[in-house]
C-alpha cells in the first residue's frame, strides 16, 4: 500500500510536525501528525491511515480530543464506535492497508496498548469488548452473548456519525441495564489491588509497568524557521523495521491482564481499552529531555518538478545565451574565436579521454569477472562423460558437468557535481573528472545521469509563498541535468562538447555560453541529497538497476538547513524554544535526523544506501591548506585516528597517489580527498625533447610527463574498482 497515492487522491497534505496531537484542516486539506515513536512502518501507515480516515469522516465533535460534550454519549464511548466505524471505510476504500492495520495492532497490543491481559471476560463490559473485537479480533477470541453480538455487528455496520451516537446511546443503555453482570470489579493476577477502595477512581497510567509514558509539557514558542548548527554532536537517525509477523491464531497469544485500579461500579461512562489506548498513545508523541527535534517534510513533488531542470530546458537557454554572444560579432570576436578553437580541439580531447579510462574499464571488467567465477555454479548435464565411463563400478559420478558462470549485475551510476562559487577555480577539472566518468559508463554500457546543484533557481525565488507548515526552505537550489545516457546521440554529443568547452576554454568567457541555472551559487548539498533519493528511485526502476552507485564532487560542507513554521499551527504544537538543534526529515515512513549540517548528509547518504542498496561515493576538493586540514581534521575525528600519526601518513599518501582514499566515512563507502584547483589538472604535458638534450634533460622531461597522468591513473583505477 502506498500511502502517497492514497493521500494525493484524497487531496490530504501531511505535516509532521512539533504538535501534540493529530489535527486536520478543513479549508487546507492538512492533516498534522505529531512525531511518534518509531514502531515500525506497519504502525506508522496504521496511524496515518486512521488519522486520514477520521480526517474523510469524523466531523469536529467526533475527534478524540474534540472539547464539544455531547449529551448522553461518554467520550470514550464515541471514540470505540466512531473508531470502528472509520477504519472499516478506509479499509474498504483502500484494501492494502488491511495488512499494515492487522500487523500494526499486532504490535501495540503486543505493547500493552489495550492493557496487560484479561482473566474473566465476564467482568469487561461490552464497550470494552466491541473494541477488542474491532481492532484485535484475529488475536482474541472476544466472547459475546447474543445480545451483544447485536451491538457489535451495528458497530461493524454504522454509516454516518448520527448512528454512532445513537448506537453509543444504546450501548450506554444496554451496560446500565445490566450493570451488576457486567461492572463486578476486575480480578488481578498480581493481587496488588485487591483490597482497594471501592471508591478509589481509575488511573489507567498507575502499575500499568510501562516506562515509556511521557508528559507532553509545554515550552514557550519561538521563531518562525529553525536552522542546523554547527556542533559535532553525533547523528540520531532513527531505525524501522518492515519485518513485523503475521497475525498469529489465539494459541499463540496470552489473554490480556488489566494491572489497573479497579473500576468503581457505578462507573459506567467509559471504555477501559480505549482510556489505556489513549493515555499509551501519549507516549508515543515524543518528547525528549533535550526537547523534540525540529520536524521537517520531504521536498514535495511540486517543488521537485521546479528544481530538476531537464535537459531540453538546459539545452534551449545554452542556446539563447550562445545566440546573444554572437548577436554582436564585433564586441564578442574574440571570445567567439575562443569559444571554437575549443570546439576544434573537441574530437582529439575526447580521444585522449578514452584512452585514460580503459584503465578504469579494464579493473571494472575483471573484478566483475572475478564476482562472477566467485558466484559460479557446477551441476550435473545427465550425458555420460566417456572418460569416466571405465568406473561406474566404482563410482556413479559418470556424467558431464557444466560450469554456469552468475549473471552479471545491472550497474546504474548517478553523479551530482557542486557549483558554487568556491567551485569556480576547480569547476574545469572536475569536469574533467566527470567527463571521465561519463565515457567509463559509455565504454562499459552502465546507465547513468549528471547533475548539478547551485543556488541560482529564478523558479523557486516566491517558493516562500508556497511553503507550507514544516516544508524545508529550498536555498533557490537547481538542478539541471548535464547528461544522461538516455538522451539521443544528437543530444549526447552536444551535452559533452558543452562538458569539454567548460574543461578546454580557460577563462570566465565560457561561462557566456551557461544556462542561468548553471551560475554560480553556494552549496545546497543535503538539499540536493533529499532530490537524488527521489531521482534514484526512479532512475532505478527505470533502468531495472540491481548495483547502483552515487557519486557527488563538492568543495565545502552542506549548507544550513532551515524548516519554515507557519504561525497559524503554533498552538498545535510544543512550544519551540525547548527544541534541541536536531533536524527531523520525514521520508517515506522513515525519519533522518542530525544535529549539524555535516552529521545530515551523513544521515542522508546512509538513508540512501539503506532504503535504495547504493554504493555511495564522494569526491572531496580542498581549496588550500587550510580546507585541506580541516577535512583531514574530520576524517580523523569519525574514524578516531591519532591526528598527529593520520596527517603525515595522509599527505605521504596524496604524494604517492596525487589522492587520499577513506573507506566508510561521512556516509559515503569511498571517499576520495584530493587537491583542488590546477593540482586537479590530469593533462599529460607533450613529452618533448631538445635534440641535444642530455641524459638528465631526458630523464627529467619523463618525469614530468609520467607525474602529469598519475591523477588520472590512480583515480580512475581506484574508480573502476569501487563501482564493480
Amino acid at each position: 500500500m502506498q500511502l502517497p497515492k492514497l493521500l494525493a487522491k484524497e487531496n490530504i497534505t501531511i505535516s509532521h510536525g512539533n504538535y501534540k496531537t493529530a489535527w486536520f484542516d478543513i479549508k487546507n486539506r492538512v492533516l498534522g501528525l505529531p512525531m511518534w515513536e518509531d514502531k515500525g512502518k506497519d504502525v506508522y501507515d496504521l496511524l496515518i491511515g486512521h488519522e486520514v480516515g477520521h480526517a474523510l469522516e469524523t466531523p469536529y465533535e467526533g475527534w478524540h480530543d474534540s472539547p464539544e460534550k455531547l449529551e448522553g454519549c461518554p467520550r470514550s464511548y464515541i471514540n470505540v464506535i466512531e473508531d470502528a466505524r472509520i477504519e472499516r471505510k478506509i479499509k474498504n476504500r483502500y484494501p492494502g492497508l488491511v495488512g499494515p492495520f492487522a500487523r500494526g495492532y499486532k504490535k501495540l497490543y503486543d505493547d500493552g496498548f489495550f492493557g496487560d491481559g484479561i482473566e474473566d471476560w465476564s467482568q469487561i463490559k461490552l464497550i470494552d469488548k466491541i473494541n477488542l473485537k474491532a481492532k484485535v479480533g484475529n488475536l482474541l477470541d472476544v466472547p459475546m452473548i447474543p445480545a451483544e453480538k447485536v451491538f457489535y455487528d451495528r458497530a461493524m455496520n454504522t454509516d454516518d456519525f448520527s448512528e454512532v451516537l445513537e448506537l453509543v446511546k444504546d450501548i450506554l443503555a444496554y451496560t446500565k441495564e445490566n450493570q451488576e453482570e457486567l461492572m463486578q470489579p476486575p480480578q488481578f493476577t498480581d493481587g496488588d489491588h485487591q483490597n482497594e477502595s471501592e471508591g478509589d477512581q481509575f488511573d489507567p497510567t498507575d502499575n500499568m509497568g510501562h516506562d515509556d509514558l511521557e508528559s507532553d509539557t509545554q515550552q514557550p514558542k519561538g521563531n518562525n524557521s529553525e536552522e542546523l548548527n554547527g556542533k559535532d554532536e553525533d547523528t540520531s537517525e532513527g531505525s524501522s523495521s518492515n519485518d513485523e509477523t503475521e497475525s498469529s491464531s489465539e494459541e499463540d497469544v496470552e489473554s490480556p491482564v488489566f494491572s489497573s485500579e479497579p473500576v468503581h461500579k457505578g462507573d459506567v461512562d467509559q471504555s477501559i481499552t480505549d482510556t489505556i489506548f489513549r493515555e499509551m498513545e501519549k507516549g508515543l508523541v515524543e518528547v525528549p529531555e533535550d526537547g523534540q527535534p525540529i520536524a521537517a517534510q520531504d521536498i514535495s513533488k511540486e517543488f521537485m518538478d521546479d528544481i530538476v531542470i531537464n535537459y531540453n530546458e538546459l539545452a534551449q537557454d545554452r542556446n539563447k545565451r550562445k545566440s546573444d554572444v554572437y548577436s554582436d560579432t564585433n564586441e564578442n570576436d574574440w571570445l567567439i574565436r575562443e569559444y571554437e578553437a575549443s570546439q576544434a580541439r573537441f574530437k582529439q580531447g575526447i580521444k585522449d579521454i578514452k584512452k585514460n579510462v580503459n584503465f578504469s574499464v579494464k579493473e571494472f571488467e575483471q573484478r566483475k569477472a572475478a564476482t562472477q567465477w566467485q558466484k559460479a555454479s557446477t551441476a550435473k548435464t545427465g550425458v555420460i562423460d566417456i572418460n569416466k565411463l571405465w568406473s561406474y563400478k566404482t563410482s556413479d559420478d559418470i556424467f558431464l558437468r557444466t560450469t554456469k558462470l552468475a549473471d552479471a549485475k545491472n550497474h546504474g551510476m548517478m553523479l551530482i557535481v557542486d557549483y558554487s562559487g568556491s567551485m569556480s577555480s576547480s569547476i574545469r577539472y572536475v569536469l574533467n573528472q566527470v567527463l571521465h566518468t561519463i565515457m567509463f559508463c559509455k565504454a562499459v554500457n552502465i546507465p547513468f545521469e549528471v547533475y548539478g546543484f547551485s543556488t541560482t533557481n529564478k523558479k523557486l525565488y516566491d517558493s516562500w509563498r508556497k511553503f507550507k507548515d514544516g516544508d524545508i526552505e529550498l536555498d533557490d537550489i537547481s538542478m539541471p541535468m548535464l547528461c544522461s545516457s538516455s538522451l539521443s546521440k544528437k543530444d549526447f554529443e552536444e551535452s559533452i562538447r558543452h562538458m569539454w568547452t567548460r574543461i578546454d576554454y580557460d577563462g570566465w568567457g565560457s561561462e557566456r555560453f551557461n544556462s542561468k541555472y548553471e551560475d554560480w551559487g553556494s552549496t545546497p548539498l543535503n538539499q540536493s541529497l533529499l532530490v537524488a533519493r527521489h531521482l534514484i528511485k526512479k532512475f532505478r526502476v527505470k533502468n531495472n538497476i540491481e548495483k547502483m552507485n552515487l557519486i557527488t564532487f563538492t568543495d565545502g560542507d552542506a549548507n544550513s538547513m532551515r524548516v519554515m513554521q507557519d504561525p497559524k499551527y503554533a498552538e498545535n504544537k510544543f512550544n519551540t524554544y525547548a527544541y534541541s538543534s536536531k533536524i527531523r526529515v520525514f521520508v517515506d515512513g522513515k525519519y533522518i535526523e542530525a544535529k549539524n549540517r555535516a552529521q545530515m548528509t551523513k544521515a542522508i547518504l546512509e538513508n540512501i544506501k539503506k532504503q535504495f542498496q547504493v554504493n555511495t561515493i564522494g569526491f572531496f576538493m580542498a581549496d588550500d591548506n587550510h580546507h585541506w586540514n580541516n577535512k583531514l581534521g574530520q576524517i580523523s575525528h569519525e574514524k578516531n585516528y591519532d591526528w598527529y600519526d593520520y596527517k603525515p601518513e595522509s599527505n605521504k599518501e596524496y604524494r604517492k597517489n596525487k589522492c587520499v582514499e577513506v573507506k566508510n566515512f561521512g556516509g559515503y563507502n569511498n571517499f576520495y580527498l584530493v587537491k583542488g584547483n590546477k593540482n586537479l589538472d590530469t593533462s599529460a604535458d607533450d613529452f618533448d625533447i631538445e635534440d641535444n638534450a642530455s641524459n638528465g634533460q631526458i630523464r627529467n622531461a619523463f618525469k614530468k610527463y609520467s607525474k602529469s597522468k598519475k591523477l588520472n591513473k590512480v583515480l580512475m583505477t581506484k574508480f573502476g574498482a569501487a563501482v564493480a
